[in-house]
C-alpha cells in the first residue's frame, strides 16, 4: 500500500528545499514559451536576421570578409569592421559545441538559430530575478523577471526566429548591473568588492561587442554617479563610503571603457554627440522628443519607419503598464529624500528607466530599450506598495495588494502572448518574393547581379547567394539613390548607363512600386523634401480590382471606390501607351490593368514616361533591354539583355 503522506511530505520537503530554483527554472520556462511560438515557422522573422546568419556562416567557415561580398556589390559591398560581430562568433561557438563539430550547414544553421533569440530573453528574464532580489528582495525580482518575460516591447525582438545582436545584447548589461549592485553593497570587503567591480565592467565591456546600444551604459552610469554622490553628500554617508563608492564606479568604467575603445574606438564621441543632440536643455533637443525631426538630406532616418516617434505607439508596446514608469519617476525621488532610510541603489534604476523612456518617446526603434525598465518600474512599485503594507497592515489591504500584483502580472502575460501569436513571419506573407527568390537561386549563374531595390537585399543574398545591389544595411546611400532614379527616369540614356554602371544581369521588382514613387524620388535625389518638384512631378497608384456585378446582372470590376463595366475595364491597354486614358483635373492621366484583371494603374504624364512604366508595360525598346524572364503574383524579374544596353549607353 502507497503511504500517500509520506509522499506529500517528500514532495513538500523537495519543493521547500528546492524552490528558488524552481521559480527560476518556470520564469525561463514561461519566458521560452511566450517567445517560442514562432519555432512552428520554418523561416526566421524580420529581414535583418537572414544578413546576420549569413554573417555567423561566414565566420562558421573561417572567412569573414572585411567587406560584405553580396550586398551593395556596385560599392564594393558592406564594410563589416564597425559592425559588433560577437553574436556571430557566440553562435558559431554553440553551434559547434551543440552539433558535436559538425560543419557548416546552411539549413541547419537556421534551424540553430531560430531558438537562440528565445533563450537569450529567457536567460534576461532569469538575470531580472537576481537583479531585483539583489536591489530589493525576491518578490520583486520575481515582478521584474515576469513581466521582463511577457512585456511586449521586449517580447518582440527576442521572439524565436528574430536573430540579431538585439536579443543578446541586455543580457550583458544587466549582468553588469547586478555585480555593480553586488560590488557597491560590498564596499567595506575589498577583495568582493573588487572582484564584483572588475565583473560589471567586463560584462558591460561585452555589451559593447555585442551591440552598439552600449551607449545606454556610460548614460546611466555616469547620471548615477554625479546623482548618487549628492545624495550620499545628503544623507550624510561618510567621507570613506563615498570614496569607496567613487573606487567602486571607477574600477567598473574604466574596464568597460578600455573593452569599449577595443570594440568601439569612437565611443566616446558617439556617446557625447548623442548627449548633446538629444538632452532635452534647449528647444530644437525638446521639439526633437515629440517631432520626428530629421535633416532634409537624411533620407534613411526620414524613412525607416523605426526612426519616427515611438510616443505614439506606447501603449501598444507596453499595455496596461504604460502608467507604472511615470508614477515611479515620481515616487522615487521623493522616497529617496524623505525616507529615513538610506538606498543608494534605487537611483541606478532611476536613471534607467528616465534615459530610456526619452529615447523611446523620440524614436520608436528605442521602445525596446524601455521594454525591461517598464519590469523594472513594476518591481520597483511592488516592493514599495509592499514596504508600506508591512508597515500598515490589514487582511484588506493585503488582498487590494495581491489583486493589484495578479493584475499586472496578468496583462502583462497577455499582452506578451498576444504580441507573438499576432507575427507571422514575413517571407512567410511573401509568398511571391519568397518563390521569386528561389527561382533565382536556381535559375540564375552563382555569378549573377540582381539590380533590386534595398527591402529585401537580405532575403536576395540570403536564399539565392547572388549579388545584391541595395540591401537592408544601407550601408551606401549611392546604391539606393541609383535605383530610386532608375524607376523615375524619363531618358533612356541614362537608363542604359546606369544598367552599364551596374553590370546587372536581372531587375527584380513589384508592381507595388507605382505606390511608392515618392520613396523612389527621395532616394534618388536624396531629400526629405516630398514638395520638391522632381518628385511632386510623378503621380502614380494602383488599385485592386474585384470583379461582381452591377444592378443588371452584368460583370463589372470594383477598384477602390470606382465601378467599371466589363466594357470599360477590358478598355483599358495593358502594355504601354503614350495616349492619356482620360483627364483627372486637367490632368492628362494613363490607365493600364493586368492581364488578370486584378489591378488598375493610374499614372500622369510623368510617371507614365518612367523607366520603371515602360519596363513594367513592355514599352518597345525597353523590353528589348529586359525581358520578362520570371513572374510570380505581384513580383516581376527582368533578364537585362547586356548587348542592347551598350548599343543605347553613351
Amino acid at each position: 500500500m502507497i503511504d500517500t503522506k509520506t509522499e506529500s511530505n517528500a514532495f513538500n520537503t523537495f519543493f521547500t528545499k528546492h524552490k528558488k530554483i524552481i521559480f527560476i527554472l518556470l520564469i525561463f520556462l514561461m519566458a521560452f514559451a511566450v517567445r517560442g511560438h514562432l519555432l512552428k515557422y520554418d523561416n526566421m522573422f524580420e529581414f535583418d536576421t537572414y544578413w546576420h546568419l549569413r554573417m555567423t556562416g561566414y565566420v562558421l567557415q573561417g572567412d569573414l570578409p572585411d567587406y560584405d561580398p553580396l550586398g551593395f556589390y556596385a560599392e564594393g559591398g558592406t564594410p563589416l569592421s564597425d559592425r559588433p560581430s560577437f553574436v556571430w562568433y557566440l553562435t558559431s561557438f554553440l553551434y559547434i559545441l551543440f552539433t558535436l563539430g559538425a560543419p557548416y550547414n546552411k539549413a541547419l544553421l537556421m534551424e540553430f538559430a531560430r531558438f537562440l533569440p528565445a533563450i537569450f530573453g529567457a536567460l534576461i528574464s532569469v538575470a531580472m530575478y537576481f537583479l531585483g532580489k539583489e536591489i530589493y528582495n525576491r518578490k520583486a525580482g520575481f515582478i521584474m523577471a515576469i513581466v521582463t518575460a511577457t512585456i511586449p516591447a521586449f517580447v518582440y525582438r527576442t521572439m524565436a526566429g528574430f536573430y540579431e545582436e538585439d536579443a543578446l545584447g541586455f543580457l550583458w548589461m544587466i549582468l553588469g548591473f547586478i555585480f555593480l549592485v553586488k560590488a557597491i553593497k560590498n564596499m567595506h570587503s575589498r577583495k568582493q568588492n573588487i572582484r564584483y567591480s572588475l565583473l560589471s565592467g567586463l560584462f558591460f565591456g561585452l555589451m559593447a561587442f555585442t551591440w552598439s546600444a552600449f551607449i545606454l551604459i556610460p548614460l546611466i552610469i555616469v547620471s548615477f554617479l554625479i546623482a548618487n554622490l549628492i545624495y550620499m553628500a545628503y544623507k550624510n554617508y561618510s567621507n570613506k563610503d563615498i570614496a569607496l563608492f567613487l573606487k567602486t564606479i571607477v574600477i567598473s568604467f574604466v574596464i568597460f571603457a578600455a573593452l569599449a575603445s577595443i570594440a568601439q574606438p569612437g565611443w566616446v564621441k558617439t556617446t557625447g554627440n548623442y548627449v548633446i543632440d538629444n538632452i532635452p536643455l534647449n528647444k530644437e533637443n525638446i521639439d526633437k522628443l515629440s517631432n520626428n525631426v530629421t535633416s532634409e538630406t537624411d533620407v534613411v532616418k526620414a524613412s525607416v519607419g523605426e526612426e519616427n516617434t515611438g510616443k505614439q505607439f506606447f501603449l501598444y508596446k507596453y499595455s496596461f503598464l504604460l502608467w507604472i514608469p511615470f508614477v515611479v519617476l515620481l515616487i522615487m525621488p521623493l522616497n529617496l529624500l524623505f525616507s529615513k532610510k538610506k538606498d543608494n541603489l534605487t537611483l541606478l534604476l532611476f536613471f534607467w528607466i528616465l534615459i530610456t523612456l526619452l529615447m523611446a518617446w523620440s524614436k520608436l526603434k528605442f521602445t525596446f530599450y524601455f521594454g525591461i525598465p517598464i519590469a523594472v518600474s513594476a518591481g520597483f512599485l511592488i516592493y514599495f506598495i509592499n514596504e508600506w503594507i508591512n508597515k500598515n497592515s490589514t487582511v484588506l489591504r493585503k488582498r487590494v495588494f495581491a489583486i493589484f500584483i495578479g493584475l499586472i502580472l496578468l496583462t502583462s502575460i497577455a499582452a506578451g502572448t498576444h504580441e507573438v501569436y499576432s507575427k507571422v513571419p514575413h517571407i512567410v506573407e511573401k509568398t511571391d518574393w519568397r518563390e521569386s527568390i528561389f527561382w533565382i537561386a536556381e535559375n540564375t549563374s552563382p555569378d549573377a547581379k540582381i539590380f533590386n531595390w534595398w527591402d529585401y537585399g537580405h532575403w536576395i543574398t540570403y536564399f539565392s547567394e547572388r549579388k545584391a545591389s541595395t540591401d537592408n544595411t544601407n550601408s551606401n546611400i549611392s546604391g539606393t539613390s541609383d535605383f530610386g532614379l532608375f524607376i523615375l527616369s524619363q531618358d533612356l540614356n541614362y537608363t542604359a548607363n546606369l544598367m552599364k554602371k551596374y553590370d546587372a544581369d536581372y531587375f527584380i521588382a513589384d508592381n507595388g512600386y507605382f505606390n511608392r514613387y515618392a520613396s523612389f524620388g527621395s532616394y534618388g535625389f536624396i531629400t526629405t523634401n516630398y514638395q520638391d518638384p522632381r518628385i511632386k512631378s510623378y503621380v502614380s497608384f494602383s488599385l485592386d480590382c474585384y470583379p461582381g456585378s452591377v444592378g443588371d446582372g452584368k460583370l463589372a470590376y470594383k477598384c477602390g471606390e470606382n465601378i467599371f463595366t466589363e466594357e470599360e475595364f477590358n478598355s483599358f491597354p495593358t502594355v504601354w501607351n503614350d495616349k492619356p486614358k482620360d483627364v483627372m483635373n486637367g490632368v492628362p492621366i494613363f490607365m493600364y490593368r493586368l492581364e488578370d484583371n486584378s489591378k488598375l494603374f493610374i499614372l500622369n504624364t510623368s510617371s507614365n514616361n518612367s523607366t520603371f512604366a515602360k519596363i513594367w508595360f513592355n514599352e518597345n525598346i525597353h523590353s528589348q533591354l529586359f525581358s520578362l524572364a520570371y513572374e510570380n503574383g505581384a513580383v516581376r524579374i527582368y533578364e537585362v539583355n547586356k548587348e542592347k544596353v551598350n548599343e543605347y549607353a553613351e
